[in-house]
């Protein structure tokens, strides 16, 4: 098994690549993340994104991986690989390109499960593993009960400084160090970039108290059916009155009256209360995500 960098393949082998994932996206996850892989591509081929393809002796493509450095960390994407060896060689690949000088604080990835012995390879290389269940579920129309507000652009700040006081040191994955900004990049990344589909502003519903966020269930949309709610978080003092179910019900009648189908969450498969809650709301286990984390 050999890898080559990515960056000189011909585009129409890297569209295969990306039609082969746009399949599983859409089939098992109800996600079009058409979107994201133009940007990949486009990335690729103009300021040079970095990535490596496994190929065997006998020519034959057996996965693909890129990353991408930003800030102290450099975060993996598009682990695809159909044999254990093809995922060793990707990882090794991304790991030794990415950790030369100047050298990250971290390197992270939040990512289906799409390469064999994933999990296994990176306990191996030192990763911190957790695992997220993808929740799905179908929604319909119903009355037009409405307690929380939609999404304007002020509602950015607010947002990144809830999620801080809601996930405190189990928000490590989203902002490694727990500060203002790395919450404020992370929400930006949320509601700015195509990554977890187009953000749905009248969909996503918030409660405010003057300046700041008492709740937020955050909407986009990953497909024409599809509504995602990648953030679901209530402040510490308003939890267990039944607020964030309140407003996700909210948010997807909502959505049900734009067209919608079906909603759907990740959720950590360590966090019980919140996926008996979900279990209770009628979602369901469609697929599994895996984020792990290499503190350096």
């Amino acid at each position: 098994m050999i890898v080559r960098d990515w960056r000189d393949a011909d585009p129409s082998d890297t569209q295969v690549l990306y039609a082969r994932e746009q399949e599983y996206w859409v089939r098992e996850l109800a996600w079009d993340a058409s979107t994201a892989w133009r940007e990949i591509e486009q990335a690729r081929v103009t300021w040079g994104l970095p990535g490596f393809l496994a190929i065997d002796t006998d020519r034959t493509l057996r996965g693909w991986a890129y990353f991408l450095p930003e800030g102290e960390t450099v975060h993996l994407g598009g682990v695809v690989a159909d044999t254990p060896e093809g995922t060793k060689v990707l990882l090794d690949a991304c790991l030794e390109s990415a950790l030369r000088p100047p050298r990250p604080a971290r390197v992270s990835c939040f990512l289906p499960i799409r390469a064999e012995a994933f999990e296994e390879v990176l306990r191996e290389r030192g990763f911190t593993c957790e695992h997220y269940r993808y929740l799905s579920r179908p929604i319909s129309k119903g009355d037009d009960t409405a307690e929380g507000d939609g999404w304007n652009a002020s509602d950015l700040l607010p947002a990144a400084a809830l999620l801080r006081e809601s996930y405190g040191i189990e928000g490590k994955h989203f902002a490694p160090r727990g500060t203002p900004e790395e919450w404020e990049q992370y929400v930006r990344s949320l509601v700015e970039r195509p990554g977890c589909g187009v953000i749905e502003p009248a969909i996503t519903r918030v409660v405010r108290n003057g300046t700041n966020l008492q709740a937020l269930v955050l909407a986009t949309r990953i497909a024409p059916g599809t509504l995602h709610l990648p953030q679901v978080a209530v402040h510490p003092t308003r939890r267990r009155q039944g607020l964030g179910q309140r407003l996700v019900e909210e948010a997807c009648r909502s959505a049900a009256a734009r067209g919608v189908k079906q909603a759907t969450l990740l959720v950590a498969e360590s966090n019980a209360n919140a996926r008996a809650l979900y279990e209770k709301m009628g979602f369901t286990d469609t697929s599994a995500f895996l984020a792990g984390t290499l503190v350096l």
